[in-house]
């Protein structure tokens, strides 16, 4: 589901930081692959501590893999979570959107002959204080999906106007007996979307972490799935563990999270700087263990002083094993060889092959905020936006090359994706002299910036519903700080946007505010009506492995902060998650194609510097960390 970059999910949800914050995101899927150009080929050897840059204030905060909406983003997820608790069904090999089996807990599942009953194995593997990873462990995940619906990040809204359900208002049943897990459906759906994007959500939890205090055992993970008793227990664990996943100064050697079944385990955490290392999980049951001794993840306030420090060399006192490049010091890209140009080879680096994310670039717009909703709600106002967003060229420009434009809400890189034949042919326009003539067919004064609604009204050639006579084309958009490049783009944009008469006051923030910032406006957060547009990276496919909407564009779907609703597009997005029929998707891209949910942005390739001793996996198209993976050659 996409999880925000910062949502891999969003997980893994989105809300995607990874291509516009250039998160330093790496790891693959299981692939192990080496990278070509320069990257190392010798032997591996075991042992070793390999310091990775993050992103510039960006960190993760939340350690229970069980996020809110606020919460879920790749790095919380992908990058910091997975590493010591791995979902269910992991994907990612080679840069492919790809399920990977071998590191799955889950085994395939099997359906019953009406396709309304699903059961799968769980891989006999054990959590660190010697529980048995098993169906019970997954069971208390989905009792809790079922009893916090409300802070679930990946829960969707019904719509019983169109019979729509998603997890887990499907389930009908739910029963765990040693490693096998049996659901029962209350709908048909494609076993396909039940996979990629509902079973693919789920993190087995341990039963030590079925706890509502310190050393108050629960009852959440053992009640039976819908009953009453499971909402009441579930409520009380949420409370105590939600509660826990924030207290960064409790982390290591915390009871609750020092139980793990990822291939890692938390050694130190600074909740201040964003400071964390982590060190092999010597109980680890998947199939590849850690070669390294550690992996130190290194905080940044701005991409300069991670620059500084590569360019100290490899050897210098605050050496940085696995790094990015920030854009104005790139090369220009080179397809054949990426490593052509670097900067930095002299000093002990190469640029391994790009790593294409699953995700689409983009910037949310507010449809709830009660001054600026009216305008986007118009969907000739948002499309004059986006034709003043000049992908192409800040992708020769700030990213010289390194990136591809966002053209639709399914990704068209890595391959993979049921790209409709419209969307394979679909281009990034930018044509500020098309939305300037946009607004003033629809009663604008284009005059000066920001334009004036002249004409207000809901006539074709009118303003629009709720947009009263003198009211400004004009919002305000927050974007991450600390990288010049997003400097740049910020102010490209705003310069391109009042050539057509609309004004955006960009304002820079960290990442963590934005994220903070960013809930939907309702009753009980009121301050989700407040903010009007934001730059927070986009949206990475995961868990919401199959991007048929339903995470992210569906009305009330949980990532969908910014309030957007079709009831036309939940319809197909329905027949997407229901039937088998290709054409039913390509339908629901083809419509969305000519809407206008979100502002899309480039996706800037993220240009890692990496230390030439060192192997690195293929890379992870969630924008997930795999360093099991990683080792240095002899």
């Amino acid at each position: 589901m996409a999880i925000p970059v910062g949502p891999r999910r969003l997980r893994k949800a989105a809300v995607l930081l990874a291509a516009v914050a250039t998160t330093a995101a790496c790891g693959g899927g299981g692939g192990g692959g080496n990278n070509a150009g320069s990257g190392p080929t010798g032997a591996p050897t075991q042992g070793g501590v390999v310091r990775v840059a993050e992103s510039p204030s960006t960190f993760p905060d939340a350690i229970w893999p069980f996020d809110t909406p606020a919460q879920v983003s790749t790095v919380n997820t992908s990058q910091f979570q997975e590493l010591m608790y791995r979902p269910l069904y992991f994907w990612g090999l080679d840069d492919k959107v790809t399920l990977d089996p071998d590191v799955s807990i889950g085994e395939t599942p099997t359906w019953s002959a009406d396709g309304k009953t699903v059961t799968f194995q769980i891989k006999p593997w054990k959590w660190s204080n010697g529980e048995p990873v098993d169906a019970q462990d997954v069971l208390f995940w989905i009792n809790m999906a079922e009893a916090e619906t409300a802070n679930s990040a990946y829960y969707t809204q019904p719509n019983p106007a169109i019979g729509a359900k998603y997890f887990p208002d499907n389930i009908a049943s739910a029963t765990a007996s040693g490693q096998t897990v049996t659901l029962t459906l209350n709908t048909q759906v494609s076993q396909t979307w039940f996979l990629d994007d509902e079973l693919s959500q789920i993190t087995p939890m341990p039963l030590a972490w079925d706890l509502t205090g310190v050393g108050k055992k629960g009852s959440c993970a053992t009640d039976a799935f819908g009953s009453a008793a499971a909402k009441t227990d579930c409520a009380a664990d949420y409370a105590y563990l939600s509660a826990e996943s924030t207290k960064g100064a409790s982390y290591v050697g915390s009871p609750i999270w020092s139980v793990v079944d990822g291939p890692w385990k938390l050694k130190s955490y600074n909740g201040s700087s964003g400071a964390y290392d982590v060190v092999p999980n010597t109980s680890y049951s998947g199939p590849q263990k850690p070669y390294l001794d550690e992996v130190d993840f290194v905080p940044y306030t701005s991409d300069t002083t991670e620059y500084a420090d590569l360019k100290a060399g490899s050897s210098g006192a605050n050496a940085i094993d696995y790094g990015y490049l920030p854009a104005e010091d790139t090369a220009p890209y080179n397809a054949q060889n990426p490593d052509a140009g670097n900067p930095l080879s002299s000093v002990g680096y190469y640029v391994p092959n790009a790593t294409y994310l699953d995700e689409i670039s983009y910037y949310q717009i507010n449809f709830a905020n009660p001054n600026v909703g009216p305008l986007f709600k118009q969907n000739y106002f948002t499309k004059a936006i986006q034709d003043t967003v000049d992908q192409q060229g800040m992708i020769n420009g700030i990213w010289k090359g390194w990136g591809y434009p966002s053209t639709g809400a399914v990704p068209a890189k890595p391959a993979g994706n049921p790209l409709s034949p419209k969307s394979q042919s679909e281009q990034a326009t930018f044509d500020p002299s098309a939305a300037k003539q946009l607004l003033s067919s629809h009663g604008w004064d284009t005059g000066s910036t920001p334009a004036t609604c002249t004409s207000p009204g809901t006539g074709p050639n009118q303003c629009g519903a709720g947009i009263a006579a003198g009211t400004k084309a004009a919002f305000t958009l927050d974007y991450p700080s600390g990288q010049a490049s997003l400097d740049t783009m910020a102010a490209d944009m705003r310069s391109d946007a009042a050539k057509a008469g609309i004004a955006v006051n960009t304002v820079s923030q960290t990442q963590n505010t934005i994220g903070n910032e960013g809930v939907a406006c309702t009753s009980a957060q009121p301050t989700g009506c407040q903010w009007q547009a934001l730059l927070y990276g986009g949206w990475v496919y995961s868990p919401d492995y199959y991007p048929t909407g339903d995470a992210l564009f569906a009305t009330g779907a949980g990532p969908n902060i910014w309030s957007f609703s079709d009831p036309k597009l939940d319809q197909l997005i329905v027949k997407t998650t229901t039937g088998s029929d290709i054409n039913d998707m390509y339908a629901y891209e083809d419509y969305l194609a000519g809407d206008q949910p979100v502002i899309y942005n480039p996706n800037p390739l993220t240009v890692y510097e990496v230390v030439k001793n060192l192997h690195i996996d293929a890379g992870d198209p969630f924008q997930g960390y795999e360093p099991e993976y990683w080792y240095y050659t002899k």
